[in-house]
């Protein structure tokens, strides 16, 4: 109560307003001090369970995580791991399977930033997390972590805030570094892994996908099927896949096209990209809303034509597959950007009204705000050390409760 106590009086100072009497605070229902602390910000929250045991244990409480689940307003965080400098993570993941079952590497901390308070968190996942996997998704407060040795993949599901975690079922394809798709609702859990099956120790095709689906609403369970085909020449991008509308995209390379899955209509289709023949470096990411818009960011080389090199962003139309430019970096920014970046190439995560772009072997952030329509470098992690490495970020809403987990470990399903 001391924090309350304190935010009180700091506001009675400001507005001449009485400071509430402590014993009305001592005696308010249990109920009402509960929906208090539902809604108070996750480090907020982890700091008010020190006070007395009952709050500690509202952690593992149905009935607050429900209202928690209900009450407490979305955040739009955004989680970075901070792995080693790579421009080609086939390469790199290639290297850390040979390697694999000598010394199997513990995963690498969490680092939460909230883009309006530019506050840095730390969260580390080694206590709970075995060694020997990397993140590979995330969506809903869930984090997805891929094994890292070639074969069947093992996938996990966590909630980095709660430590719950659970184990889905080996893909019945082994496969060396396909992309990962994730979608959770509160009672529907969604993957697909995509590509890169290991057919040889020699040749790796992209040929198949395989898809998890999971909802708790209709008893429905369908662990590891595989899908229909990738269209004909197509290279997957191994980064991320993005999920809207009942459909997953992600890019694929020589030539630069999307790829979709759509999950109702088990069909994957190719959407041209725009300006294809002078992008460098495109990212998939995703603009929240209602409907969420798929977005591809690059940066726009045209070196023989009177065309300045930008970053730019383009929306998708979900009618007409069309592409439409919606927002372009300003030159001063993208000459600060393109110093940084050299050439290097950069990731992109979108969450909410917040684009996050990642410079590869680097650890500098740029974010742009899609309300404000403004471009800042975010501030720097602290956690990070100088020495070298680059952030892989992923959007991700802390969320206290994950129910979605509960559809894979049946331990976890009392509250829902």
């Amino acid at each position: 109560m001391k924090s309350m106590k304190a935010s009180s009086s700091a506001a009675a100072g400001g507005s001449g307003a009485v400071e509430m009497d402590s014993r009305i605070w001592r005696n308010l229902p249990a109920g009402l001090v509960d929906r208090i602390l539902a809604v108070l910000p996750p480090a907020e929250f982890f700091r008010h369970r020190a006070v007395c045991k009952r709050w500690y244990s509202l952690l593992f409480s149905d009935s607050f995580l429900e209202a928690n689940l209900r009450l407490s307003p979305r955040r739009h965080w955004l989680v970075f791991f901070l792995l080693a400098s790579s421009t080609n993570p086939l390469t790199s993941s290639s290297t850390t399977s040979s390697s694999a079952t000598a010394a199997a590497k513990p995963p690498p901390p969490a680092l939460l930033l909230d883009p309006t308070t530019n506050i840095w968190l730390r969260l580390p996942l080694s206590s709970f997390l075995p060694p020997g996997f990397s993140p590979a998704a995330s969506d809903s407060g869930i984090l997805c972590f891929m094994s890292d040795s070639p074969g069947p993949k093992t996938l996990l599901l966590s909630n980095p805030l709660s430590k719950l975690v659970a184990h889905l079922p080996p893909t019945p394809r082994p496969r060396l570094y396909p992309s990962v798709g994730l979608t959770a609702g509160p009672s529907s859990l969604s993957l697909i892994l995509a590509a890169d099956d290991l057919i040889s120790p020699f040749a790796v095709k992209n040929l198949t996908a395989e898809c998890f689906h999971a909802d708790g609403a209709t008893g429905f369970y369908s662990p590891w099927s595989t899908v229909s085909q990738l269209p004909r020449l197509c290279s997957p991008d191994p980064a991320r896949l993005v999920f809207a509308e009942g459909t997953f995209y992600c890019m694929s390379c020589a030539p630069f096209a999307v790829l979709s899955y759509d999950v109702a209509s088990n069909d994957w289709s190719k959407i041209q990209a725009p300006m294809r023949r002078f992008l460098r470096s495109p990212s998939l990411a995703l603009r929240g809303g209602s409907p969420s818009s798929v977005l591809i960011i690059a940066a726009v080389e045209k070196s023989k034509l009177s065309v300045p090199r930008s970053v730019r962003v383009w929306s998708l139309h979900p009618c007409s597959k069309a592409w439409t430019e919606t927002e372009r970096m300003p030159p001063e920014i993208y000459r600060q950007f393109s110093e940084a970046e050299g050439g290097r190439g950069f990731e992109c995560i979108g969450h909410g009204d917040i684009l996050a772009i990642t410079i590869k072997g680097s650890t500098d952030i740029i974010l742009f705000d899609f309300i404000t329509k403004e471009w800042r470098w975010a501030p720097p992690c602290p956690f990070t050390s100088v020495s070298g490495g680059e952030l892989r970020g992923f959007a991700y809403e802390p969320r206290l409760a994950t129910p979605a987990i509960g559809l894979i470990d049946s331990s976890s399903l009392s509250f829902q």
